[in-house]
Order: structure tokens, then sequence, then C-alpha cells
């Protein structure tokens, strides 16, 4: 069985739908809105953070069934709200413009018929109640400013990824988002002063030893961050940027080079 392809999607402005209003369609875009997608939503009735960002423009929702008169007929209606205008109302839209959908219905016919459709398309489609039929799934994540972490069972235990994803917030603070800005912000200084992509390597894989997050959690960061990056900044040379970094790091007693990319 061939492994998953794990990868990171820029969506900002990219249309995607998510067919299905409840609870579980509701997290699914609020993470797509966090992403910047462009987000469309068909069900005839949606939660009330749904409706909302509906409401402010947030996203295009289309109040009715997802598909076909036949395989609506006994469909549910989920959500907390209930439409009686669009109530038996059906679209079946071109799927073509999305670049990927979401099919988070409480009626499976709905969901199948979806990925059906997806797959004659050749689109991303995840499944929200049997997510080993679709061909993508939505890790578990942690988001920390620049830094993302995620968790994947393949489908197979939702339960377990979440568990997971709760000790890597435990591990992995809020302080991770300063530290990210730093490294951000070293790694631009670098690229000015240090031409030799290799010598940037080697200089980047010090900087673990510096403990930045434990500086963060002492509250004396902002003050030493300032102070360093001055020092860097003024730096006229390859060689006097290098021996300054290094002096930084000594300043630390265990300044070391471990082994990594500049990724």
């Amino acid at each position: 069985m061939n492994r998953e392809y794990a990868a990171m999607l820029k969506l900002t402005g990219r249309p995607c739908l998510v067919v299905g209003g409840g609870t579980v369609a509701e997290r699914k875009i609020a993470a797509l809105l966090e992403a910047g997608a462009d987000v469309t939503v068909i069900s005839p009735s949606v939660t009330p953070a749904i409706r909302s960002w509906a409401e402010t423009g947030g996203l295009s929702w289309l109040s009715f069934h997802y598909g076909t008169p036949e395989i609506i007929k006994n469909y549910e209606l989920e959500g907390s709200e209930k439409d009686p205008v669009n109530k038996g109302g059906t679209v079946f839209p071109d799927l073509s413009p999305y670049v990927i959908l979401f099919a988070a219905t409480n009626n499976r016919e709905v969901n199948d018929l979806l990925r059906r459709e997806a797959d004659k398309l050749g689109k991303f489609v995840n499944v929200a109640d049997q997510p080993d039929t679709g061909n993508m799934t939505v890790p578990a994540v942690v988001h920390r400013g620049k830094l993302t972490l995620t968790v994947s069972t393949s489908g197979a235990s939702p339960a377990l990824a979440a568990e997971i994803r709760r000790e890597l917030e435990s591990a992995y603070g809020p302080e991770y988002v300063p530290y990210m800005d730093f490294l951000s912000e070293l790694r631009e200084t670098m690229r000015e002063r240090i031409p030799d992509t290799k010598k940037r390597q080697e200089l980047l894989r010090r900087v673990p030893a510096w403990n930045v997050p434990e500086r963060i959690q002492a509250g004396d960061f902002e003050s030493w961050r300032k102070e360093i990056m001055h020092m860097l900044q003024e730096t006229s040379s390859p060689e006097e940027f290098t021996a300054a970094y290094v002096s930084i790091g000594s300043s630390f007693g265990k300044d070391s080079n471990p082994s990594g990319n500049d990724g």
C-alpha cells in the first residue's frame, strides 16, 4: 500500500466547497477561512457560526440540499436551524471550479455522491464520516505562529490523532510563536550577510543550543532579541557576522553544531 503524501497548501483566494452545515462542517470551514480560502457551503441549514460567516461575507452559502431529489428524499436536516423555505430544494452544482471539496453531511449517500463526482473530475475530496473513502484526509493540527505540527493516522483513529495533538500542544507552548518570528528574522538577516548557503545552514543549526523558548518563558526575550539582532546587523562582512554569531552561542556555554537542514 502506498504511503500518503504530506503537504502544506496555500489556499488564499482558492475556491473550496463544503457540503454540510453541522458542527463537523463548521470545523472544516473554520480552518479553511483561517487559511484564507474562498469558501462555498451547500446545506439547507447551518450552525449559527456558519450563518454568521455567511451574513458577514466570510463565505457563500447555498441554502439547498446537495444532490438529487431521490438521494435526499430521506435526508435529515442537520444543524441547529431549519429553513422551511428551501426544504426539499436541491442543487447539483458544477464542481470544476473548486480546488478541494469536503463531504460533511449526516447522509452517507450524499457524501458518497460528492466523492464520486469529485473523483470523476480528479478533485481532492475529504469525506468526514468515512475518511478512508476519500483521497484526502485532514490531520490533527497544532499552530504556533509559523510553526505547524500535524498528526495523521490516515483515518485509522482520529481519537489517537487528537490525543497526540494535545501532547504536542503541551510540549510546544505559546512561547514558540515569538520563537518562530525570531528564527524568521534571524534567517533573513543571515541571508543578507552570509552569501554562502552551506555556511548559513551550519550557523542556523546552532540556534537550538541557545534555548530561546526558555528565555521567552523567563520574560527577558525581547530585550535580548533586540540586542543580538543589533549586534548582527551592525557587522560589515561574513567573517565579522560569523564571529559575532558564534560569540552569542558561546555565551550559553554549550554552543553546538548538530546535523540538520535549512528547512
